[in-house]
This record gives structure tokens, C-alpha cells and sequence, in this order.
């Protein structure tokens, strides 16, 4: 009865061991870019989320479009006629569901407190940019002066009525393993809070080059630390950080550069999306570049320290991309285009809807 028992255990052991293991089960979810188009043909250059899905969209002919619903429908808010002779937008930020501000090309400045009605607030410098707000009374943009090769922080206190002029860009760097005392030209600006925020930018160099300058705040833009990314040759277009340690950055060469420690030391991306691209950063959890010809999408999953590219084979030119959150984006361009990025079922379809990566945890 023993051996018989043996025997038994012993058989279905082995018969447990033949089992062939278990494929894992199929995805229930996937990325997908989706079509959601303006329907006129307007160039369409900024873009600005209040939420996963309530976005403002700026672009040519002074227009702004509203969507509370990821872009299956679009309010217009200003112009909307593509026969109009309006200046466009170059910029938009919105700091809440009711308070934001848009940038002309000719720098004239509006802005709403409910979400929608927009009135004229001034012009600003000519030459301004970086357009960013901590709050619904006080702002930051930048003026550059070309000829000076030097740049100003303006700082607003009445949201955005009247700017006053800061100190001028300058920081002393080691160059080629000289020191040089270096103005700087800076393009873009970001805060995380009323008082952490970054800027970038670059210091003109010899030849018409630039090393990529880097401005950090943690006193509300009081003060500003500057540093130089050593070796560089191009100026930063963008940067985006989600903490306080954690960003990227931008150059006008296409190439990227990470950060852990706030800027303290830079790392180059490992294949980074080619030709100029346009980046955005999901809490972190995501960070996309979309190729301006529209043909390749970038996609990192660990800060940036290395991209996987996609084609993506859109029939427009990109200007702009954004990320809400992890889960939802947004990229808008010539011709009235804007996809949406979503984590959907496996099964669901759309006209015109593109394969994307998906974060690991999806």
C-alpha cells in the first residue's frame, strides 16, 4: 500500500514537472495616438491641459480652442476664420480650469480668469518669451536682446498687466579650460511651484555657437543659479522637469540631456528621437518627443536616459506636444491637426489611430 502510494506521488510529480509552462495572459490595454482634429484649416502652434482631458489649443489667426472632452469636440474661443489676418499665438499656458494667458508672435498679451473669456492685457517686449505663471497674480517671462546678447527675467504682480525688468543673464563658466565671464540668452521657462522653477537658454560662445545654460530658483525667482552643460555647442529650446531632482532638457542640436540632481550634472539620452522634435514629460512616468515632420515618435520610460522611436507617418508638420499625466497627451500642428495619446482596450479601433508604446505598468 506504501510503494502503491509511492508510486502514485512520484508519477503525478513527474507529470507536473512535464507541464509546459504557461504562456502569460494577453494584454487587456494599449497606447494609441488618435485623430481629433480642428475642422478648418488653421495652423495650430500651443497647447496647454488643465486636466487629462480640458485643454486650450492657440495657434494662427489669433485662435484659441477649447475642449473639456480630450478633443472630440472643440469650442473657439477667439478667431477660428482661416480667411482672417490676425496675428497667431506663439504661446499658452494655463495655470488652472479659469486663469490663463496667451502670447502673440508680436508679443501682445491676453488672458482669462474663467476659462474663456479672453480680454487684452498689454504688450510686452518684443522679443519675449518663456511666458510662465505661479499664480494668478504673479509671472515670468524673459526678454532677449540680440545685439547685447543678453537676456532679462520680467516678473509680473497683477497677472500680467504690468512687468518689471530683473538683473541681466550672466554667469561665470570654464570654457576649453579657461574662465570666461558669459552674458546668456535665455528661451524657456518652467516652475513646479511658487517657488522651485528652471529656465534655459544658452551663452554665446565663438563662431556663432552656444553652451546650453541652465537657471534654477528656489526662492520664487528672487535669485537665480546659472550652470553651464560642459561641452555643449547649442542653447536649450526646452526643458522639462516633474520634480524638483528630475528633468530633461532640449538642444537646438536635437540632442537631450537628463538630470537627478537638479542640474547639478547632466547625462546625454541614449537615442533620442532625430531631426527637431518636440518634447513633453508625463509626471515623469513618460517622456515623448514627436519629430516636426511628423514621421517618428520618441518614447522614454526612465527619465530619459534612454528613447525607443515609433514611426508615427502624420501628414503635417508638429508644433507642439504636451502630457498631461502619464496616461494622456496631445500634439497639434498644421492644418488644423491634433492627436490625442490614450491607454485604451486592446480591441478598440478608430479611423486614422496609430500604435504607440504604453508605460510598463499598463
Amino acid at each position: 500500500m506504501l510503494h502503491s502510494a509511492w508510486f502514485l506521488g512520484a508519477l503525478l510529480a513527474c507529470g507536473v514537472a512535464a507541464l509546459p509552462a504557461q504562456a502569460p495572459p494577453p494584454p487587456k490595454w494599449k497606447a494609441i495616438w488618435e485623430p481629433v482634429p480642428f475642422d478648418r484649416d488653421i495652423e495650430l502652434t500651443a497647447i496647454s491641459c488643465a486636466g487629462p482631458e480640458t485643454c486650450w489649443v492657440a495657434g494662427a489667426k489669433s485662435t484659441i480652442l477649447f475642449t473639456a472632452d480630450g478633443g472630440r469636440s472643440w469650442q473657439v474661443q477667439l478667431g477660428g476664420d482661416p480667411e482672417a489676418t490676425e496675428e497667431g499665438f506663439s504661446e499658452i499656458r494655463f495655470l488652472d480650469a479659469k486663469h490663463g494667458w496667451a502670447l502673440t508672435e508680436r508679443t501682445r498679451l491676453v488672458g482669462t480668469r474663467d476659462g474663456g473669456t479672453w480680454a487684452e492685457l498689454g504688450k510686452m517686449h518684443s522679443l519675449s518669451r518663456g511666458l510662465w505663471f505661479t499664480d494668478p497674480q504673479v509671472g515670468f517671462a524673459v526678454d532677449n536682446h540680440d545685439s547685447t546678447s543678453v537676456s532679462h527675467v520680467n516678473r509680473t504682480q497683477d497677472g500680467g498687466t504690468t512687468w518689471v525688468r530683473g538683473e541681466a543673464c550672466g554667469l561665470n563658466a570654464t570654457v576649453d579650460g579657461l574662465p570666461r565671464k558669459l552674458t546668456c540668452l535665455m528661451r524657456a521657462t518652467q516652475f513646479l511651484d511658487a517657488r522651485v522653477g528652471f529656465m534655459g537658454g544658452g551663452a554665446p560662445l565663438n563662431m556663432g555657437t552656444s553652451a546650453a545654460v541652465v537657471s534654477r530658483t528656489g526662492d520664487g525667482g528672487a535669485t537665480w543659479e546659472r550652470t553651464m552643460i560642459p561641452g555643449t555647442r547649442h542653447r536649450v529650446d526646452s526643458l522639462h522637469f516633474w520634480s524638483a531632482t528630475q528633468g530633461l532638457v532640449l538642444l537646438a542640436s536635437g540632442q537631450t540631456f537628463w538630470t537627478a540632481d537638479g542640474g547639478t550634472t547632466w547625462t546625454g539620452s541614449v537615442n533620442p528621437p532625430q531631426w527637431r522634435s518636440y518634447y513633453a514629460a508625463g509626471q515623469g512616468k513618460i517622456l515623448v518627443g514627436v519629430n516636426e515632420n511628423g514621421r517618428q515618435v520618441g518614447y522614454s520610460f526612465n527619465g530619459g536616459r534612454n528613447f525607443t522611436s515609433r514611426p508615427l507617418g502624420v501628414s503635417a508638420l508638429v508644433r507642439a506636444v504636451t502630457f498631461p499625466d502619464a496616461r494622456h497627451g496631445y500634439f497639434v500642428g498644421q492644418h488644423g491637426m491634433v492627436y490625442r495619446y490614450r491607454i485604451v482596450p486592446t480591441d478598440y479601433t478608430a479611423p486614422g489611430m496609430i500604435a504607440a508604446a504604453a508605460p510598463p505598468e499598463t
